[in-house]
């Protein structure tokens, strides 16, 4: 017997997530972001400061370096870098590098297509609200915004951690 969210009493039946790879690419991303300009960083030393296993990181620096944000030189003295401003980069550009376009390619209710059906599912309409309001945030995000949030929470945690103490 098959039983729907509804049945279960579970109102998260749809995931919305990043892929590890893209979830990588932005830690990534935000630490290179925070490093002086030009500072280069092999994949290495990202490896470590990012808690991203090792294997991972070139996949994640040659997919960021062929979209155009990072710079990645070989050799002695080699490493990654912001091709661009942190100010200039959108978290739905470095998503969209790293996951493809944001996208929900079938219907909600009962997996068929609700694209060019009429009448469209029940839900299709405010599901589509809904991620164009996800699309339009993202866009306006800059990497410089997301390390200055990312900043602010550390310094949150610490005040938090001092007072405890």
């Amino acid at each position: 017997m098959n039983v729907g969210p509804c049945e279960r009493g579970d109102t998260h039946g749809v995931r919305l997530s990043l892929t590890k790879q893209c979830e990588y690419g932005i830690r990534l991303l935000l630490h290179l972001a925070a490093q002086p300009t030009e500072q280069r960083m092999t994949a290495g030393e990202l490896a470590e400061a990012c808690d991203i296993s090792a294997g991972n990181v070139p996949t994640i620096v040659n997919v960021l370096a062929r979209s155009g944000i990072l710079i990645c030189s070989p050799g002695r003295g080699g490493g990654c870098e912001l091709a661009v401003d942190p100010a200039d980069i959108s978290m739905l550009q470095i998503i969209e590098v790293l996951d493809g376009p944001l996208e929900v390619a079938h219907c909600l209710l009962d997996s068929r297509r609700c694209h060019g059906r009429d009448p469209e599912c029940a839900v299709h309409h405010a599901w589509s609200e809904g991620r164009d309001a996800a699309i339009r945030s993202l866009a306006q995000t800059s990497l410089a915004d997301a390390l200055h949030r990312e900043r602010e929470i550390a310094r949150l945690s610490r005040r938090r951690a001092a007072a405890r103490r």
